[in-house]
């Protein structure tokens, strides 16, 4: 699960010290530009997590699994034939919808087998894979770059993304039981949405994670030209942002050990006021 989840990670990081040399490659004249290699890729991930969400509970874990990675596949492929940048924005965006499968299923298969505090600490343990991943991508992504072209970087993914897949069809059962299946409808959604709207704790959560969310994905987007350019850090570049990495890794894996004693709820709410207290002393600082 941590492998498959980490794609996500990959397919944005190791593109990252990339972003120059693709804007280059198709002619883009607006370096800001090339942040849409990363956003294209959340938005496609952003549906694909609606989308692949309903349908393993309709169809299994195993199939939506192979279908989302299919998917990505096919956006593999296009990033290495694209001729032109809107090309390679749609291919990426396809890498995202795709990519979207073991992000969401993945979790959906921890759900079948845990819940409460011991699905919490085996999700925080994965998350820890999942954050550490980015520590290396990056370095990787630029390791790549001094080998071979940008292309050679989506080819490796997509060769991690089989070997995940691989992996999880030979070692790992369908985990959802053929009576606990429901049929993919609108009218399902819609009654599966609203049960999430009107749950108060639900709803809150959802609220407060998308908060938190937003400003990481406009870190992740903008990354490459603050560090390089801004903080003029060139190829220091993915040893700042594995050091940042680092950061998340470990805060993962003290929720993994205190979650079970402590509880969810109040290691959110700490971490929430810990966060709001540490930014408003950065205001000051900038």
């Amino acid at each position: 699960m941590a492998l498959m989840m980490s794609l996500v990670a990959l397919s944005i990081d190791a593109v990252l010290p990339a972003l120059e040399s693709i804007g280059h490659s198709f002619g883009v004249t607006n370096a800001n530009d090339n942040q849409l290699l990363i956003g294209s890729l959340f938005i496609g991930m952003a549906f694909g997590q609606l989308l692949f969400g309903p349908l393993s509970d309709s169809i299994g874990r195993r199939r939506s699994m192979t279908i989302g990675f299919s998917v990505f596949f096919i956006g593999s492929l296009m990033a290495l034939v694209a001729d032109n940048f809107e090309t390679m924005l749609i291919s990426r965006l396809l890498q995202g919808l795709g990519v979207a499968a073991p992000r969401a299923v993945s979790t959906a298969i921890v759900r079948d087998l845990y819940e409460g505090r011991a699905m919490a600490r085996v999700m925080s343990f994965i998350m820890m894979i999942f954050i550490l991943v980015p520590m290396l991508a990056p370095a990787f992504g630029q390791i790549i770059l001094t080998m071979a072209n940008w292309q050679a970087i989506f080819v490796v993914i997509a060769l991690i993304g089989l070997i995940s897949l691989l992996w999880y069809l030979l070692r790992q059962g369908e985990t959802l039981a053929e009576e606990d299946q429901a049929d993919f409808t609108v009218s399902r959604t819609l009654h599966a949405l609203r049960i999430i709207f009107t749950n108060r704790a639900a709803y809150g959560y959802t609220i407060a994670a998308g908060i938190i969310s937003g400003p990481f994905i406009f870190y992740l987007s903008s990354a490459q030209q603050l560090f390089q350019h801004a903080y003029e850090l060139g190829q220091w570049f993915p040893l700042y942002f594995a050091g940042l990495a680092l950061a998340f890794g470990m805060s993962s894996f003290v929720n993994g050990k205190q979650v079970m004693k402590l509880g969810m709820h109040r290691i959110v709410r700490f971490a929430l006021t810990l966060l709001t207290v540490s930014s408003f002393l950065f205001i000051f600082i900038a």
